[in-house]
């Protein structure tokens, strides 16, 4: 618990307000990095192997910027922010969203690194496209930050975010087991290297989410040291 002195989150000083706005920054700029995946799945419905690699260099310039201000924020902690008793937790939570932002940028690379057959791709994904992970993982994402939000005035409530963020990770493992079973399904109409890109493109979106519990996991940890 916060020694009494201090009390909760509300009590916390300009410095580490400032860590907070920049731990928003960074989530949102990971935001934009999973919703940028969309394009690469999009341009590789389409068949357009060359705008999928366009998409994916756009994913991987929304990641660097997810990793300048991944260290100016982490800089700003080490330097004092948030007293010792939640500094390492709070680093943690910067990490763990960093992870986000580098898990988009590979599931694109992945992607886009050998074009796969037009008809072969709609008749994998006809049912269970992986936009559909995609988007359950920006709706973990925006809750995920308003759990953030709510770590300086509403411990309670960024509990209950963090606890609906792993809800919509276990969802987002069943949106994941109907494509990779359909994949396994069609396997012997795949040759090997388009069998492997598929399930891996999946299964790397598929830590886009887990990366996003992961840092749910560690509000439910801050909330639990403020005694909640």
């Amino acid at each position: 618990m916060w020694p009494k002195s201090l009390g909760k989150f509300s009590f916390f000083g300009k410095k580490e307000k400032l860590a907070i706005e920049m731990i928003l920054k960074e989530a949102n700029a990971a935001t934009d990095t999973v919703k940028s995946l969309e394009n690469v799945v999009i341009a590789a419905s389409q068949g357009n192997w060359q705008d999928v690699n366009a998409a994916s260099e756009g994913v991987s310039r929304l990641e660097e910027k997810v990793d300048l201000i991944h260290r100016e924020a982490m800089v700003l902690v080490s330097e004092g922010a948030f007293f010792a008793g939640i500094r390492e937790d709070i680093l943690n939570l910067m990490e763990q969203i960093d992870n986000v932002a580098d898990y988009s940028k590979d599931a694109s690379r992945i992607l886009a690194q050998f074009p796969i057959p037009n008809e072969v791709y709609r008749t994998i994904f006809s049912q269970d496209d992986p936009i559909m992970l995609i988007k359950k993982a920006e709706e973990a994402m925006s809750i995920l930050i308003d759990g953030i939000k709510s770590l300086l005035s509403e411990p309670k409530q960024a509990l209950k975010l963090a606890i609906q963020v792993e809800r919509d990770e276990e969802e987002g493992d069943e949106i994941k087991a109907h494509i990779i079973r359909n994949i396994f399904f069609r396997k012997t109409e795949l040759d090997v290297l388009t069998l492997l890109e598929l399930k891996d493109f999946i299964l790397w979106l598929d830590n886009v989410l887990d990366g996003i519990e992961d840092a749910s996991d560690v509000i439910i940890i801050i909330t639990a040291k403020s005694g909640v």
